[in-house]
């Protein structure tokens, strides 16, 4: 196993070292790593990360260690909430402006998402209501809340549905994400996260090779990219974001790089890293966020990396 992970970090920094560097304003530039202070508490699971747009603060789930970690706005450890017989495997979360926290994650045997108030006291289990009569038992993949907090979106891969609830967790509204498709093309369908930018809901949509936006009352607002491994089309998008500059910023699993992109005219910028180990490189990342100070934070499985990058413009929706 050791030598087969030595060959596997050989080949990855190999690559790292093939791939162009940056240097040029406006532009994702690779600066720090998030880590814990004590080596053997490092992150095991980077799976998702939310950078609040209000306090700066920046939220990793470590699933394999149960725990929800918090840094500040300099990359200092702030503290953990442990799960526990709380709630288990957190694997996303989004924050509103009062602290309080959605997770989603498991609870009494099953996954779901709970509430959290801001020093990680556990609320209660957020459990939908009002589904229509024909949808199957959902299967929840990730979610986001509206800026004011007071709705929460929700990707059902079961389903092919976008979930609006409100905080209780009844259904206020939906979109369908697999309308028109027959039973071959709704299981070719992948779904990737959901994020919310000022009043853009965020979807990547891996399978299609393209980020999807809607209103926040999810009336669709527009598709951006194009399906494909060549360079400036996306071969896998899993997550991505909103400048207040008509920017999107999009993290593409399958190719390992960031890509930067302007709104109008659906139009790629660049594409930045890529497969690697050296820092800023990336191995299957998992998620993406953006904060108020065009700062990005990038997780991957991969040594529980979460990776900061500077250059871009503030998060659309960000407080001044």
């Amino acid at each position: 196993m050791n030598a087969l992970r030595a060959g596997l970090l050989a080949v990855l920094a190999v690559a790292a070292c093939a791939a162009p560097a940056l240097a040029q304003a406006g532009q994702p530039v690779y600066v720090a790593r998030l880590d814990l202070p004590v080596a053997a508490d490092a992150l095991l699971s980077s799976d998702a990360v939310t950078a609040d747009l209000v306090t700066g603060e920046v939220f990793v789930c470590d699933a394999r260690r149960n725990r929800i970690v918090i840094f500040d706005q300099e990359g200092t450890l702030r503290y953990q909430i442990p799960g526990g017989d709380r709630f288990g495997y957190p694997r996303d979360l989004a924050v509103d402006p009062t602290g309080r926290l959605v997770v989603l994650a498991d609870y009494q045997g099953h996954a779901t998402v709970v509430s959290l108030d801001f020093d990680g006291l556990f609320l209660g289990e957020v459990v939908l209501t009002g589904l229509p009569g024909d949808a199957a038992k959902p299967n929840l993949i990730s979610l986001a809340l509206s800026p004011s907090g007071d709705r929460i979106y929700l990707v059902d891969v079961e389903n092919l549905a976008l979930w609006i609830t409100d905080r209780a967790g009844a259904v206020v509204g939906s979109v369908d994400l697999g309308k028109g498709l027959d039973e071959r093309e709704r299981r070719d369908r992948f779904l990737g996260r959901v994020d919310v930018y000022g009043d853009r809901v965020v979807l990547a949509v891996p399978s299609e090779g393209q980020v999807w936006m809607y209103s926040l009352d999810g009336e669709l607002r527009g598709r951006l990219g194009s399906k494909g491994t060549g360079r400036c089309l996306l071969a896998a998008p899993n997550a991505a974001a909103l400048t207040d500059d008509g920017g999107v910023v999009v993290l593409d699993q399958q190719k390992m790089l960031i890509s930067t992109w302007a709104l109008a005219g659906n139009r790629c910028l660049g594409e930045f890293y890529g497969i690697g180990a050296a820092p800023g490189f990336l191995y299957f990342p998992s998620d993406l966020s953006l904060d108020a100070a065009g700062r990005i934070y990038v997780t991957q499985g991969f040594e529980g990396r979460v990776q900061v990058y500077e250059g871009l413009a503030p998060a659309l929706g960000a407080k001044p």
